[in-house]
């Protein structure tokens, strides 16, 4: 079956720790289960064992401001400044990331194999550029930044295309360098979109116009169905519609 172009890979991330900021790849690695080292840790409350949760809690609302990294060795590191970084089960960053939300927290791995209960829709992430343009176009005064709704893949698609087309892959299989995704449903947004980043001040009409104009959804989850790896710039390619 022949391809035709969908868009280009804008921008790859990973979010090694979720509700942390992640860090952005020239360069991915797909498995089954998503970007390999995609939320794989939480943060919880180091007293009663609660799972961070931003969007809906104010006490866990400067999670965003903090950054997660892996190493080229697979080491993780999270930073609360952007500058000095270290291993979060380390007392000094341990330490740091809980005078940095006034109380005291841990960063564990999740329990168990495959997807957890919290992001069970779907491994990937995928986001337009048009979504973002058609965002922006309804909220003229704020900072619409795909950092805000924490893509794994943003696709750079053409000016002329507006709404959300990233929803016409729902269903479909497409091809995305030497990895094949399948679209499966919208991506529903919570508060977190908000919610103040490096470079991103907090904007809570973010989430009223996802709420009232898009039914809380912006973008698309998608499922893995032929792992490999793709880089910055891959075509995006879906199958050519049969003829009428």
């Amino acid at each position: 079956m022949s391809e035709v172009p969908f868009g280009r890979v804008a921008a790859l991330w990973r979010f090694p720790i979720s509700s942390l900021g992640g860090e952005r790849l020239e360069r991915a690695a797909l498995t089954a289960a998503g970007i390999e080292g995609d939320r794989t840790h939480g943060v919880f409350h180091a007293e009663s064992g609660e799972i961070a949760y931003p969007g809906r809690d104010r006490r866990w609302a400067a999670l965003p401001r903090a950054l997660s990294r892996l190493r080229a060795d697979g080491a993780l590191e999270v930073s609360t400044d952007g500058s000095i970084w270290g291993d979060p089960a380390g007392p000094r960053q341990a330490a740091a990331l809980s005078a940095f939300l006034g109380f005291p927290a841990r960063v564990r791995r999740y329990a168990g194999e495959g997807p957890r209960p919290r992001y069970n829709r779907a491994p990937i992430h995928l986001l337009t550029t048009s979504a973002l343009r058609t965002l922006q176009t309804i909220l003229p005064d704020s900072v619409i930044d795909a950092r805000r709704f924490r893509p794994n893949i943003l696709v750079d698609t053409p000016e002329e295309l507006d709404g959300i087309p990233e929803y016409a892959l729902r269903g479909r299989r497409f091809r995305i360098g030497g990895v094949t995704l399948r679209g499966t449903i919208p991506c529903a947004r919570c508060a977190f979109t908000t919610l103040a980043q490096p470079g991103l001040p907090e904007d809570r009409e973010v989430f009223r116009a996802l709420l009232h104009r898009f039914g809380r959804d912006l973008g698309l989850y998608c499922e893995v169905e032929g792992a490999g790896s793709l880089r910055h710039g891959d075509a995006v390619l879906q199958p050519e519609p049969a003829p009428a």
